[in-house]
């Protein structure tokens, strides 16, 4: 928690990924679902209307056959407005300190946010600082490449970071903390999950990767990731490579990589939340 003259400001990281919400605050990590969802009571029960549930609620609530279930984010880009609205102030609730309504409308007009977006979803970038302010009213927010949390997060400056996620790999190169070069690939965790599993959360569950399957998936999108990473290395082959995101964490998948580029890479502690830590280390310095 940073201080200032006015008191104690919060500093938040945030990362909205296709299969998960990571946010990073002083106090709080917390990670979810990306996944909204609502159901009409039925006539037996004792209340009335429609229930609505975020997060790991909304995995509890998908168990209702009458459910139904909002994916907020595709490919990394939010494609459900209200829904993304939902999953942005589930995480901003969940990190702040205060408990009562006064106490959390004080600590946000207090708040610094960094939050990150896929490379190719810049043209959001606007409309999501707007929906943020109007919720939040922080004192600040950026929105920034989500994987410069990364890069900041393995104390690096300049780099090519892959972070593999649910449903883009992000392959951006920095200099100096600057992305020069980038892309969002439509290859990623999904590419394997959604040939194990038979639904649409399938994601979520991790014993889908003990399938004996799994091995020849695993092989076939290193081979598109390590296609796309040889494209974007030209002319940088000096900068080290980062890997990050969830997909790192596959069985065999960082071997494949690794393999395939014939030198080592690096890895962030906690690949998971390495984008939503790093960016909340960034709003930190600078709020």
């Amino acid at each position: 928690m940073v201080s200032n003259y006015f008191g104690t400001m919060t500093a938040i990281g945030l990362d909205i990924g296709t299969g998960f919400v990571k946010c990073v605050s002083d106090s709080k990590q917390v990670k979810f679902p990306s996944l909204c969802a609502y159901r009409q009571h039925a006539v037996w029960e004792n209340k009335k209307g429609r229930f609505e549930a975020v997060g790991d609620d909304a995995v509890r609530l998908a168990a209702y056959p009458d459910s139904v279930v909002i994916r907020p984010v595709m490919l990394g880009r939010p494609i459900h407005e209200r829904g993304f609205e939902e999953l942005v102030k589930k995480a901003v609730d969940l990190v702040l300190q205060n408990n009562d309504a006064m106490g959390k409308e004080a600590e946000l007009a207090q708040c610094c946010m960094a939050i990150g977006l896929p490379y190719e979803a810049r043209p959001h970038a606007q409309a999501i600082q707007k929906m943020v302010t109007r919720l939040f009213h922080p004192k600040r927010c950026d929105i920034v490449p989500q994987v410069l949390g990364t890069l900041i997060d393995v104390d690096l400056s300049s780099a090519i970071i892959v972070s593999i996620g649910q449903g883009t790999t992000e392959i951006v190169a920095f200099r100096e903390y600057s992305a020069i070069r980038g892309t969002s690939v439509h290859h990623a965790v999904n590419d394997i999950t959604s040939k194990l599993g038979n639904c649409k959360t399938a994601y979520l569950d991790n014993t889908i990767f003990t399938d004996p399957k799994v091995g020849s998936l695993v092989a076939m999108l290193a081979d598109s990731i390590i296609d796309d990473l040889n494209g974007m290395r030209q002319d940088l082959e000096e900068l080290p490579i980062v890997v990050s995101g969830g997909g790192i964490l596959i069985p065999k998948l960082k071997d494949a990589i690794e393999s395939r580029l014939s030198h080592d890479i690096i890895t962030p502690q906690d690949p998971v939340m390495s984008n939503a830590l790093g960016l909340f280390k960034l709003v930190s310095r600078e709020c």
